[in-house]
């Protein structure tokens, strides 16, 4: 029997694979590269799987080779949402067992126990992890934005109007699309893995992987905050129309006045 870790990272929103495929020369073996996917394959059980999400899954890789690999990832990182300082990867770990004497390939909360680690074994665990953690990244950028979005409503709740620049309302709208565009791009990739759809030993472990990672029951509380978000943002949206049209009537008002005040003017001389 044999006990392999496994580390994987959210790295970035978005990752173009095309750019990283040399990365493993000398390194490891590239046994896959396609658009969603690129799977290296190291001497001795190690194997990395990047994702064209943002996520890297490593199996039994030392950590110089892991700094290594999320180095070159970190170059696509655009610092969160509202962009700037690149941000420390999101981190979960795993483990597989391999182990000659089970019936199948089957995964609990603690790990997953295989016969061998296969590629496609290996491409199945690296998925639902890598969905797992890219998860939790973008889950601490939407509770963010909850929260900023929180403050706007306890002003409004408490002084019946927006204290702030309508720049500022923008800005935050402008934040809040940027998010939902990146995790509905990334969290479109719930569907099942093309693996899955012919072996039933491989859509076994699709499945009991996703419920040991809760997959979907995150993947419902991340679209209602993302759905509270929405409508948020169409209150901000109208506050702010509210807030330029309300300038604009007084500047309307003040220039009328300025006008009569100056004809008035006019009539006395």
């Amino acid at each position: 029997m044999a006990t392999i870790p496994i580390a994987a990272y959210a790295i970035a929103s978005t990752v173009p694979l095309r750019e990283l495929v040399t990365l493993f020369d000398g390194k490891a073996a590239l046994t896959k590269a396609s658009k969603t996917a690129l799977v290296a394959s190291y001497s001795g059980n190690g194997w990395a799987v990047l994702h064209d999400f943002g996520a890297v899954v490593f199996f039994g890789v030392d950590e110089a080779e892991q700094k290594r690999v999320i180095a070159a990832m970190q170059r696509f990182d655009e610092g969160g949402p509202a962009g700037g300082t690149p941000r420390a990867p999101v981190a979960e770990s795993f483990r597989v067992e391999v182990r000659a004497d089970v019936a199948r390939p089957n995964a609990s909360f603690d790990g997953a126990v295989v016969r061998e680690l296969s590629a496609p074994i290996v491409e199945i665990v690296a998925f639902v992890i890598g969905q797992s953690v890219a998860m939790e990244y973008y889950e601490e950028d939407v509770d963010g934005l909850v929260d900023k979005l929180h403050t706007v409503a306890v002003q409004l709740e408490q002084m019946g109007h927006f204290r702030g620049r309508v720049r500022d309302l923008l800005r935050l709208v402008g934040l809040g699309m940027t998010l939902r565009n990146r995790v509905v791009r990334t969290l479109s990739l719930l569907d099942s893995p093309a693996l899955t759809w012919d072996v039933e030993e491989l859509d076994r472990l699709h499945r009991d992987l996703k419920q040991s990672f809760s997959i979907e029951d995150r993947y419902r509380a991340l679209d209602h905050k993302l759905h509270m978000i929405d409508d948020n943002l169409e209150l901000l949206v109208d506050l702010a129309q509210q807030k330029r049209s309300l300038f604009l009537e007084i500047l309307v008002v003040v220039l009328i006045a300025i006008e009569v005040v100056l004809f008035v003017a006019q009539m006395k001389h």
